[in-house]
């Protein structure tokens, strides 16, 4: 109403440009089908060209490919540096209103993040949509631990690192949330940390980074290249049709 753009997208990353479109895609999935279905999705049980896929990218293409809702109009979207898409923020007058990526995303601020404290910038939970009743889904990925030699010690410290304390530990750094409930929460760091936090801790869906968990011939490459070809203009059914295809090719 008042004229602004409202979003700064880029999604290119060298040879892994059209990753960012992959997460709007998941981020999208997660609030318009089940989490049953974004499973079936993730393991090829839901076709990548079925409806529900197809809705998905459409209802991101919606606001990606109109050039009234994108800083620069669509046709940027997929040589704009992902790095750089948040810049926008921070021009004078600004060029877009709201910019969507993961949590780390304030280390490419153009003061690395302290835009956060100086209130020069904030952030919001993406909500879902309000008719699908799907609950506060929340995306994201993970640290996991491993190790090749399970003895006693080794479980005595696996099992530390399950305790609020330990994770208190972590939270007192940067770029760690976690997902514990029994934590204090005023342990973070700061409190943009405290409250990505609080998102986490309040999901009532949690969900891997799809792409991620994909055969790599998928999820690190045609879900990568078909959506950079969507970015340039490509048609939805055409873009899920074709990494159905690959899907099929590695079966």
């Amino acid at each position: 109403a008042d004229g602004l753009t409202p979003w700064c997208i880029g999604i290119e990353s060298g040879g892994a440009t059209g990753w960012t479109a992959t997460d709007w895609m998941e981020d999208v999935m997660l609030r318009t089908t089940s989490p049953e279905n974004y499973d079936a999705w993730v393991s090829n049980d839901l076709p990548f060209n079925s409806p529900e896929v197809i809705n998905a990218m459409e209802v991101y293409g919606s606001i990606s490919r109109n050039d009234d809702y994108v800083a620069g109009g669509a046709d940027a979207v997929a040589s704009i540096f992902f790095g750089d898409s948040p810049n926008g923020l921070f021009t004078t007058p600004a060029q877009c209103m709201m910019h969507r990526q993961a949590s780390f995303i304030p280390s490419f601020f153009p003061n690395q993040g302290q835009e956060l404290a100086d209130g020069e910038a904030d952030f919001f939970y993406f909500p879902a949509f309000a008719e699908g009743d799907l609950g506060k889904p929340v995306l994201g990925a993970g640290t996991l631990w491993a190790s090749p030699n399970m003895t006693d010690a080794t479980m005595e410290l696996f099992n530390y690192l399950t305790t609020p304390a330990a994770h208190e530990i972590w939270m007192a750094q940067s770029g760690f949330l976690t997902p514990h409930l029994g934590v204090d929460a005023s342990a973070y760091a700061n409190d943009a940390l405290r409250k990505q936090g609080e998102i986490l801790a309040n999901a009532t869906t949690f969900r891997f980074d799809a792409s991620d968990l994909m055969p790599g011939p998928i999820g690190a490459g045609a879900f990568w290249t078909e959506m950079t070809a969507f970015a340039n203009g490509q048609d939805a059914q055409t873009t899920a049709d074709n990494i159905q295809a690959a899907w099929d090719a590695i079966k």
